[in-house]
């Protein structure tokens, strides 16, 4: 599908309550814990998570509700032991699947899977072009070898394959190198500097975020593909909100259901509801399709909204209130801006 069609049936099927798009955490468990990461610091041991035939009933679920693009992550979706068999009933459900993981455990189960009915699109976790930096962020050595294995391994077999990074101040002064390294791989490679709040309010992964003036000198160079341009805002269709609980949704581990991965705004548990009865009768859900832009009275004025790439997730992560402005996107926002 050409992105314009894509564009225009997002459009299409805006205000009419369908999840075109799911994120479906399968576990909180990870074998790596990377320095940034939002989730709880190794306290997770998965006793609460979905089992295999609630999994499954889900994703039934979701394919009556609608939903066309699934989105399987984690923590680390691979740990599962059945993650071949949620993987395949995915697949068999019709659904376009884009996976996350860090490639440390594509095992010979998970690869057979993979190439029997290929993923729409597979993004790896690589934050550093060496071992020493990447593996000091994962706190995991040896993960940079399994990561890059990985990615070849994709890469021969045909599978499209993205290579997500953070960008930190522990491995900014490798940016150049990480990007080269992907160009050589014959991979994409898409680096954030977002870093969110935790969920665990005794870790503060902030702190890892790049100064401004870091920030500025590389969004001065226009070699690195960071933020694109926001796209054109009608005005009549409420473009500027996102899709977050309107065309979008996110479900954790636990069956939890919330508007998206960042704006972790509970809005129903699946152990208690079936998700058609969540998605259309939702109280939160309810609330965040009533707010327009009128709603985000600080947003709204301000001067620099044309050039926001407005994530209402950080500000509920660092206020609570979806309404209120991140003070990270606020400070990424006006150094774009000074650019122009």
């Amino acid at each position: 599908m050409k992105e314009t069609d894509f564009n225009q049936l997002i459009k299409t099927l805006k205000g009419k309550r369908v999840p075109f798009s799911a994120v479906f955490e399968l576990t909180r468990r990870c074998n790596l814990r990377c320095l940034h990461c939002y989730l709880p610091d190794g306290t997770v041991r998965g006793e609460d998570e979905l089992d295999l035939s609630e999994i499954r009933t889900v994703l039934d679920d979701l394919a009556r509700a609608g939903c066309l693009k699934l989105t399987l992550t984690g923590g680390e979706p691979t740990l599962r032991g059945d993650f071949s068999e949620i993987y395949s009933y995915s697949q068999e459900k019709g659904f376009a699947i884009t996976l996350f993981t860090n490639g440390t455990l594509l095992t010979a189960g998970v690869r057979k899977v993979l190439l029997k009915t290929p993923p729409l699109a597979v993004e790896c976790s690589l934050y550093g072009a060496t071992p020493g930096i990447h593996d000091r962020i994962t706190r995991s050595p040896g993960s940079f070898d399994l990561s890059i294995g990985a990615i070849q391994w994709l890469k021969t077999k045909g599978i499209p394959t993205i290579v997500k990074s953070v960008i930190l101040s522990v491995n900014l002064q490798e940016i150049d190198s990480l990007q080269n390294l992907c160009r050589g791989l014959g991979v994409s490679f898409h680096p954030t500097f977002r870093v969110f709040s935790s969920l665990d309010p005794g870790r503060s992964p902030e702190r890892w975020r790049i100064k401004t003036r870091e920030l500025r000198d590389l969004l001065r160079r226009e070699t690195l593909p960071f933020f694109g341009s926001p796209e054109a805002v009608d005005p009549a269709h409420e473009d500027w909100i996102c899709n977050a609980g309107r065309q979008a949704c996110s479900i954790s581990a636990e069956g939890k259901v919330y508007p998206c991965v960042a704006l972790r705004w509970e809005s129903g548990d699946l152990r208690e509801a079936s998700f058609q009865e969540i998605w259309n009768h939702s109280p939160a859900l309810e609330t965040i399709r009533s707010y327009r832009e009128k709603d985000f009275k600080t947003c709204i004025r301000c001067p620099r909204k044309q050039e926001c790439h407005f994530c209402p997730g950080m500000g509920f992560f660092e206020h609570g209130n979806m309404l209120k402005p991140s003070k990270e996107m606020c400070r990424m926002t006006k150094v774009i801006s000074s650019l122009e």
